[in-house]
């Protein structure tokens, strides 16, 4: 056989054997091949039928499952996602941003930063009050609702936004809801603007350079933070959290590697040595442990699968995004199938946590559900805050009616501020109370939302006078009331 023809043979045979190498690995699953990370929907073998093969059914079924169950899918996939990222700086994965340095990011926390996602300050502004709301009627009931700001990886590290996806700087959600918060009395916990003052302090890293979420280590602080602020809110006393001692590690725990790992590389991206501590609770005198309910966006679960939670509290639970209950034990898993006043009674301490990119849906619905569930509540107790607040009002301008409540004040030996309160309180009950006029007012005010021209006018007499329009309104019906009653 002539030399060249032996060649020949010999790469045929070659080609052979490789193209045979993907039977061989679905017989035989070589060790060396690395599954693949991430989330994705197992498709399922199909069985064949007559009726499947002729509506194209079982075809279409069958294709699905070899293309995803192919020997040596998992290394043709690294192999794929190797080259576009070595050659193009590109990531295979949904949303996900390569950076400068090969610093990770998701595509909606830059969005965030810039303020691409800004919903605008009429609809934050209409959210963040009513958040106010439900934070200080929960609190007349005995509950701490915590309203906790989330750092974001690109408001930490915008330094390594990549250029073709920076933009212009503008007027963000979380900087217009954090500046809601001062001008609302709303009491929160800026964990993003304190990452940030930490950035160039801490001598160890509160970010990965492959992960999207704060490192280990930075949801410790941001736990015990958390805690101090709980306490100083409730007057609990919480167990104390006591980090021992850090060291440095290039072997990186979950999730300080999430987004690397999901690229699904041939040669992972070079990391950074990450910070990670011992750490040990302190039962201190007087310490309690309250029941707690966290709602939150996927940061939240460094902190869960780490346990913190249950070391501070009891009977811990986790509302995922409001929809999926956790810890999965529980016998209901769908939020929405939860008697939601039965579950407001169990906990002592609420925490609405959100990212940057989340912080104008902070929540995800549950505000609202809490708003609507005490409507009448929350209605009779604007009701009775703007009616007292104008009849003090009236109390100072009237001199001769001043003068009587300072002697009664001095009688009870109470001061002359608390006395108009208790009048304005008294007239409250006694004239707006009274069977048929919360009928009348309510009246008067669908008589106002169903008339635009009024509706126009209140809005903006609300914005002048720095009150809500719901309080505008209460205001509007008052005098139409007392009008109506002097004229007949």
């Amino acid at each position: 056989m002539l030399k060249a023809e032996k060649y020949k043979i010999s790469l045929l045979c070659g080609i052979l054997i490789f193209l045979f190498i993907p039977v061989l690995q679905n017989v035989l699953h070589f060790k060396w091949i690395k599954p693949l990370k991430g989330a994705y929907v197992e498709v399922q073998d199909t069985e064949f039928s007559v009726a499947t093969w002729f509506d194209a059914n079982y075809q279409n079924k069958k294709e699905e499952y070899v293309n995803q169950n192919f020997g040596l899918r998992n290394y043709y996939v690294r192999f794929n996602n190797q080259i576009d990222y070595s050659l193009f700086n590109k990531a295979n994965v949904a949303k996900l941003v390569v950076g400068k340095g090969g610093f990770l990011y998701e595509d909606d926390y830059i969005n965030a930063y810039f303020g691409k996602n800004f919903i605008g300050e009429e609809k934050l502004e209409e959210r963040f009050k009513k958040l106010k709301t439900v934070q200080d009627l929960l609190a007349s009931q005995g509950t701490v609702l915590e309203v906790v700001f989330a750092p974001g990886k690109a408001s930490f590290y915008p330094e390594f936004i990549p250029d073709n996806w920076r933009s212009e700087k503008k007027l963000n959600n979380y900087e217009y809801a954090r500046d809601l918060c001062k001008k609302l009395g709303l009491t929160y916990v800026d964990l993003n603007a304190w990452f940030i003052l930490q950035k160039d302090l801490s001598p160890y890293d509160l970010y990965p350079k492959t992960g999207i979420h704060w490192s280990n280590y930075g949801s410790l602080l941001a736990i015990d933070s958390l805690k101090n602020h709980i306490q100083a809110m409730s007057g609990l006393k919480l167990r104390s959290f006591i980090i021992d001692n850090v060291g440095f590690s290039d072997s990186l725990q979950s999730p300080d590697n999430d987004i690397g790992e999901a690229m699904n590389l041939l040669n992972d991206i070079q990391t950074l040595p990450m910070p990670y501590a011992n750490y040990h609770w302190q039962d201190d005198n007087g310490a309690v442990k309250p029941k707690a309910l966290f709602i939150g966006d996927s940061y939240f679960w460094n902190i869960y699968y780490q346990g913190l939670t249950n070391n501070f509290f009891t009977d811990c639970k986790f509302w995922y995004y409001n929809e999926t209950v956790y810890p999965e034990s529980e016998p209901e898993r769908s939020v929405k199938k939860l008697n939601l006043s039965e579950e407001l009674k169990k906990y002592q301490v609420i925490v609405l946590m959100a990212t940057d990119c989340n912080v104008h849906d902070i929540g995800w619905g549950f505000v609202d559900q809490v708003y609507d569930l005490y409507k009448e509540d929350l209605k009779d107790a604007l009701r009775k805050k703007v009616y007292v607040k104008l009849l003090s009002e009236n109390i100072r301008r009237d001199k001769v009616w001043l003068a009587d409540v300072e002697r009664k004040a001095k009688e009870k030996n109470i001061s002359v501020e608390e006395m108009i309160t208790l009048d304005a309180i008294y007239i409250y009950k006694t004239e707006y109370c009274k069977p048929g006029v919360p009928e009348l007012l309510d009246e008067t005010i669908a008589r106002i939302k169903n008339t635009k021209p009024w509706i126009e006018d209140i809005a903006k007499k609300a914005k002048e006078k720095n009150v809500s329009f719901e309080e505008m309104m209460e205001m509007d019906a008052k005098y139409i009331y007392d009008t109506e009653l002097k004229q007949k």
